[in-house]
Formats: C-alpha cells, sequence, structure tokens
C-alpha cells in the first residue's frame, strides 16, 4: 500500500534492491547484533568485501551471540524504500521497529558441508515516516477498477469493488449500462471521458 508494489513483485528479491544506495550500508549494519558488520570480520580474521550488501546473511560465532532475549537485539531506524507511487519523488521514509530474532530449525549446510548456526533475521514493522491522511487511507480502501466497453457497458470488476458496491461481478456485467451505477449529474462527464 505504501511503496506501491505488488507482495510477487518483491518477494525473493534481495530487499538491497528497494532500499536508496545511500541507506544500504546502514541497513546492513541494522541486520547485525553489533552493529558493525566490518569490525566483527576483521576480528574474526574474514574479508570484509565479503560482507557486502548484496551478500545474503553473516555466519557468526555461536559464543559471541547475545542471549535472544538481550536488549542488544531490539532495532528502531528509519531508511529509505523505492516507491512507486507518484508523490514520494521516488523513495519513501519508512520507520522500521523491531528486534533481531534467531531462524531455529533452519537446515542450512555450508560449502564444506557442515551445518551453519543458527542465523539472525529482522523482525520488525515498517511504517511511513509521514503518515498519510485520513482521507487518503480512506480514499484508498474505497478504490477499485472496473473494465468497460466503450458505450460504459461493464465488462469485469476487482474484488473491492464488489465488497464496495455489494454486487458480484456477473450481477453488475448482466444490469447492461454502466450508467445505471453513476450519479445523474456524473453521467455527462462518464460520457465525455
Amino acid at each position: 500500500d505504501y511503496l506501491g508494489f505488488h507482495q510477487s513483485d518483491v518477494v525473493h528479491q534481495s530487499v538491497y534492491e528497494l532500499i536508496h544506495t545511500d541507506d544500504r550500508g546502514m541497513f546492513r549494519e541494522q541486520l547485525h547484533f553489533a552493529l558493525n558488520p566490518k569490525l566483527y570480520a576483521t576480528e574474526q580474521g574474514g574479508d570484509v568485501s565479503a560482507l557486502q550488501c548484496s551478500s545474503d546473511q553473516v555466519n557468526y560465532d555461536p559464543e559471541r551471540l547475545p542471549p535472544e532475549n538481550s536488549s542488544f537485539l531490539e532495532r528502531s531506524f528509519v531508511c529509505r524504500f523505492r516507491c512507486l507511487l507518484d508523490n514520494s519523488s521516488g523513495f519513501l521514509a519508512l520507520k522500521f521497529q523491531g528486534r533481531l530474532k534467531y531462524l531455529h530449525g533452519q537446515s542450512i549446510v555450508g560449502e564444506d558441508g557442515s551445518r551453519v548456526q543458527s542465523q539472525l533475521a529482522l523482525f520488525s514493522i515498517a511504517v511511513p515516516v509521514q503518515t498519510p491522511s485520513i482521507l487518503e487511507i480512506r480514499t484508498k480502501t474505497l478504490t477499485f477498477q472496473t473494465k468497460h466497453q466503450l458505450d460504459f457497458t461493464p465488462m469485469g470488476i476487482d474484488t473491492r469493488g464488489k465488497v464496495v458496491l455489494g454486487y458480484s461481478e456477473l450481477e453488475i456485467c448482466m444490469r447492461g449500462s454502466g450508467y445505471q451505477f453513476i450519479h445523474a449529474a456524473d453521467m455527462m462527464y462518464c460520457a465525455d471521458n
């Protein structure tokens, strides 16, 4: 609703594709329990370049991880996400509130065939920093799409339209002219368009 993407557009995609390039490093830090993935990699003798934004996960030494209920795992930050809606200039600032949690029971096998330790994942709620007005929210819940022939005869309606109007798609399409659903004062406006 806020970013203009359909769920199928973003599932199984890297989150970094949606994040503003200037915010990717900060977002990556929020996914690390110590807020410093580069320092952790250096201490472990790892390659810092392995922690670039394109990598999917960071392997942790289990003895160095904080307990699951630790306040070190709580997160609250703002990040700009790509937005397809017209009024956002291409990006929308979202406030993330949540915590890192362990993904137990993931049967992940490392490159050497050994079992990888439980990973941390971010569980959070993201809301726009500047919330939309009540009017925008109400309008969004009442907006639906229909298909019409050139004479305005209905051919189809989406699910939200069926709920708002209270008719099934068959009832709407079999009623004849779409002008039956339009207020008399708006008929000429619809006809012109």
